[in-house]
């Protein structure tokens, strides 16, 4: 009995050990294929990630394609982006976007993902330059990996940074020349102002 019972304890380690050798060679297969991909294929898995959710696959995809290529625009635009979406790495996203922006002044998703960053970071004059910039040059603009953030967006965001400069009178002309034509108010006054805090929420809500 007592040695029917060693068996079997031996052959379940045993099992175990295969699974685990399994499990260690298929990590390795993955590890070796990514060590194979350039770094537009890693920033194209990156990018899945992203738009999947998977923030942390995305950061390690971006920070493997800059270890192939230290150049690569669009990666330090991917790290950009998803740090923006982690609070705690916040702080590094507008250093990202930089870099990127600076390797490629084409890289617009960048210039964007720059103005969102400060905005979060409250500074409300940078957000305002970097989004007047980039709709200077790219009017229509969509984010293409979140399609629902677009033009809009970042007009409203820029009416947002001037309520919070206390300019009132250019947050309201931003929003009705680009998001509400019809709306009125006399932010003169408190009531008024209220009114356009209220109608920039009314719209956050739409495309926010």
């Amino acid at each position: 009995m007592l040695h029917k019972m060693k068996l079997s304890y031996l052959k379940t380690f045993l099992t175990i050990m295969v699974c685990l050798l399994v499990v260690g060679c298929e990590k390795d297969d993955e590890d070796t294929s990514n060590q194979a991909l350039t770094a537009s294929e890693l920033t194209t898995q990156g990018w899945r990630a992203f738009e999947s959710g998977d923030y942390l696959t995305a950061l390690n995809n971006f920070n493997m394609a800059l270890s192939k290529d230290n150049n690569f625009s669009d990666a330090y635009n991917g790290l950009g982006w998803t740090s923006g979406k982690i609070p705690a790495r916040l702080n590094e996203a507008p250093n990202y976007f930089a870099r990127s922006y600076a390797l490629d002044t084409t890289r617009y998703d960048a210039l964007g993902g720059w103005a969102f960053a400060v905005y979060q970071q409250g500074n409300w004059s940078s957000a305002i330059e970097k989004g007047d910039s980039l709709l200077h040059r790219r009017p229509g603009w969509r984010f293409l990996h979140e399609p629902t953030l677009d033009f809009r967006d970042v007009w409203l965001m820029i009416a947002a940074a001037y309520f919070n400069l206390a300019d009132y009178y250019a947050a309201y002309r931003t929003i009705v020349e680009h998001l509400n034509a019809g709306f009125e108010a006399d932010v003169n006054t408190p009531a008024g102002r209220r009114e356009l805090l209220e109608e920039i929420e009314r719209l956050r809500r739409i495309y926010g």
